[in-house]
């Protein structure tokens, strides 16, 4: 019986088929700790096949300073996590759209038809951004990803997505305090 750490060298070398026990040494971990964290089955499910193809997109990153059951429960904590935030962000944002529509209904169509004009002007104003700032916009607030995700989603540093995002919004809000005309 070859060890975790056999294993994810013969997986690196491109024996795929050697993640197949890696798969079935840990599944029942894996999704033990997600159910824990979303209390659901089918959530659970997702975020363990989730979690399993992070693992193998990621082995080559796994220096064996911890034992691989030690890595993987980190990368399984990380998604699970990274599921319940948005889980959270999602409902917080459900929560603020029907506040948002309660108070639109009580706005005259003038206020109304003012507030449409600010949303495409920042649309506009996110448009005319470099693509770089462009794309860390978009996924942090249209597709609510973390700056985790982001980060791995763009192959770069957590920081550099903090940064981008902060360039990013003072960009937007210097184009708008000109006008909004580019």
């Amino acid at each position: 019986m070859s060890t975790d750490e056999q294993l994810v060298r013969e997986v690196i070398t491109g024996n795929a088929e050697c993640f197949r026990e890696i798969v079935s040494r840990y599944e029942s971990k894996v999704f033990s700790v997600a159910f824990k964290v979303a209390r659901n089955q089918k959530d659970a499910e997702d975020i363990a096949q989730d979690v399993f193809v992070k693992v193998y997109h990621s082995l080559h990153l796994f220096k064996g300073e911890s034992s691989f059951s030690t890595w993987i429960y980190r990368v399984t904590m990380n998604k699970s996590l990274d599921w319940k935030r948005k889980q959270e962000r999602s409902v917080s944002k459900d929560v603020g759209m029907v506040d948002d529509q309660l108070k639109d209904h009580y706005d005259t169509p003038e206020q109304q038809l003012l507030k449409q004009y600010d949303r495409d002007l920042i649309k506009q104003s996110i448009k005319q951004l470099p693509e770089k700032y462009q794309i860390v916009l978009e996924l942090y607030y249209f597709e609510e990803c973390s700056y985790k995700d982001i980060s791995d989603r763009l192959d770069i540093a957590v920081k550099t997505v903090e940064t981008r995002l902060y360039r990013a919004k003072g960009l937007v809000r210097e184009h708008l305090m000109k006008g909004g005309i580019g």
